[in-house]
């Protein structure tokens, strides 16, 4: 298992050079919103290990295809640059008839399918690249669904699934999904993202992908009990933390990564990441 850190801002560069330094992450996320001003170039000398992309902010599900195609021509530029290790996505929704919402919104698994199919569809052809499209932390009892939408997103469009692990363990506080719903995505994709969670400020009954402490005792307990079906040649996972970086408070969560993904086992698949870069 190779295990990755999500660079979201240029203030943190110090911190994740430090952590590829001491080899205590293999490789780097972008959150790539933020770096299509930066020439590759100057990604590729700063950050030395392999990168991944993840995308926040295309809205892809509700953007007009003008929009949408000018957005891939810049991501375009990276890619074939760089060569991530992945290129991911989320779905979700920004707005409701034409109003933004304050907090970022699920969809609606039972009625949307075609109409987020055609949009993956497109997205994915617009990047040139296999999209690798993360699990919601669902609220409501969308949790119980989700498992089987993107299963079969995944087998009619062809698009990977990035199994946030934490993002299931939300769903099972909020509205009881059991995690044993994604096992066979486990199992068969092969990148996956991990944070803290926390109570929401204004409605303390739900739990929020928070990002801004450590791990879960749960959260760790999942990994840890599924650990076999998560490591596997090309594996990775990436930490996410961008709200109360500490960077004392992140060496102690990648450490619970290693000791749950020692590095003996990722040696085998080594060789599969540093292809991809």
């Amino acid at each position: 298992m190779q295990i990755g850190f999500n660079f979201t801002l240029n203030a943190t560069l110090d911190m994740v050079q430090r952590m590829i330094k001491t080899r205590q992450i293999d490789y780097c996320e972008l959150l790539i919103d933020n770096f299509l001003h930066v020439p590759p170039k100057e990604l590729e000398t700063t950050l030395d290990c392999p990168i991944a992309f993840h995308i926040m902010f295309s809205k892809f599900l509700e953007s007009d295809d003008e929009v949408l195609g000018k957005l891939a021509k810049r991501i375009r530029i990276l890619i074939d640059a760089l060569n991530p290790i992945y290129v991911s996505d989320h779905l979700l929704r920004f707005t409701h008839e034409g109003r933004c919402f304050y907090n970022l919104g699920e969809i609606d698994y039972e009625t949307q399918f075609d109409a987020v199919r055609q949009r993956v569809e497109k997205w994915q052809d617009l990047l040139g690249r296999r999209l690798y499209l993360e699990n919601f932390p669902s609220i409501m009892e969308g949790g119980w669904d989700a498992p089987a939408f993107y299963r079969r997103l995944s087998k009619e469009t062809g698009a990977g699934v990035l199994f946030d692990a934490s993002n299931a363990v939300c769903a099972k506080h909020n509205c009881g999904a059991p995690l044993d719903l994604w096992n066979d995505i486990i199992e068969t994709t092969q990148h996956f993202h991990v944070a803290g969670y926390a109570q929401s400020f204004s409605a303390p009954h739900v739990i929020v992908d928070a990002h801004d402490r450590e791990m879960a005792p749960d959260t760790i307990e999942f990994l840890s009990s599924m650990r076999s079906s998560f490591d596997k040649p090309g594996a990775t996972i990436t930490y996410e933390r961008d709200i109360n970086i500490d960077y004392d408070s992140i060496a102690v969560d990648l450490q619970r990564l290693r000791e749950i993904f020692p590095r003996t086992q990722e040696l085998e698949h080594a060789d599969l990441v540093a292809c991809a870069s």
